[in-house]
């Protein structure tokens, strides 16, 4: 874990992240940078300058760049993937709080329209509540919760 003090420069810890990673021979780094809106310019402003350090430290990285979305935010999901995938190409997208009452049907209009891959779901609080996506078992639970109805 490298963190640097509070109020600090977001690329500058992932910068000494990177290169703590190379010192200690380290192959997989994961940067966090939870709690982005897309609504907030600045904050996705520093989004795009954390990407261009990672790149001119790796010129092949970032490897993956995942998007957590809540999947209770309903259609605002689609422009938050829109707007972070303008600032930073995603590779793949995590879904959230399936558990609760959101059935995460965006789902089909994200990966319709920007081509990116639902790689996991959210079903829970738990480590082991965190799935691979199955895209027939997501069709299928979503259809029986609509007939349950």
């Amino acid at each position: 874990v490298v963190s640097q003090k509070e109020g600090a420069d977001p690329a500058s810890v992932i910068f000494d992240a990177m290169e703590s990673a190379k010192a200690k021979k380290v192959d997989i780094l994961i940067a966090d940078t939870a709690g982005r809106l897309h609504t907030d310019s600045g904050l996705i402003q520093e989004l795009g300058k954390i990407n261009r350090v990672i790149k001119r430290h790796d010129e092949t990285a970032p490897h993956e760049v995942m998007l957590v979305v809540d999947a209770s935010t309903g259609q605002n999901a689609l422009n938050q993937a829109r707007q972070f995938n303008t600032t930073v190409p995603l590779s793949g997208i995590t879904f959230t709080k399936l558990d609760g009452t959101a059935k995460g049907g965006i789902i089909f209009a994200i990966a319709e329209e920007l081509k990116i891959p639902i790689r996991f779901i959210g079903v829970g609080e738990s480590i082991d509540d965190l799935r691979p996506f199955n895209s027939e078992e997501f069709v299928d639970a979503l259809i029986s919760t609509e007939k349950a109805s």
